[in-house]
């Protein structure tokens, strides 16, 4: 049976994984910088090795309550084929491998709009983990408000 490897991770007392395969680093959050006009999912941007990089706020996004920034909050930044994007999270547990025979397909209920974005469901130790599917928690029109934020500043310094 195939099993998968996720990295693990806590927003909200909910525990969620992304597959290891999509994450590129995890970082502090250290230097996040607020930009103005940014989309409400955007809590800011981050430079991280000389790349600037957006940071993605699920919690903003489906306003959930956002825990203010301390020790244990990381930037799990993922690689999208357009960008990398870094998913502010509340604490990284670590990574974990299971096998697929232990995940479920998304409950009915969570075939909404506000939680589309989950992919799969896994059950550890009693208790839930909500697997994430990344085209669907960030979609192609976030995608795209991203790549515009981080080009505009270029544009109009070359200007």
């Amino acid at each position: 049976m195939a099993e998968i490897t996720q990295v693990t991770f806590l927003l909200n007392n909910q525990k969620y994984g992304i597959d290891i395969l999509n994450v590129r680093a995890i970082e502090k959050c250290d230097g996040i910088t607020s930009v103005l006009g940014a989309p409400d999912f955007i809590e800011g941007v981050v430079n991280i090795r000389g790349e600037m990089i957006p940071v993605y706020s699920i919690s903003r996004k489906f306003s959930l309550v956002t825990k203010p920034l301390d020790e244990e909050s990381r930037l799990v930044i993922v690689n999208l084929p357009e960008l990398p994007v870094a998913i502010l999270v509340d604490s990284v547990e670590g990574i974990v491998t299971v096998s697929e025979s232990h995940t479920t397909t998304r409950p009915k209920m969570m075939e909404q709009t506000a939680t589309s974005f989950v992919g799969r469901v896994v059950e550890l130790d009693k208790k839930i983990m909500l697997l994430l599917d990344m085209d669907s928690l960030i979609p192609q029109a976030e995608r795209k408000a991203m790549i515009d934020m981080l080009t505009k500043g270029k544009h109009d310094e070359e200007q």
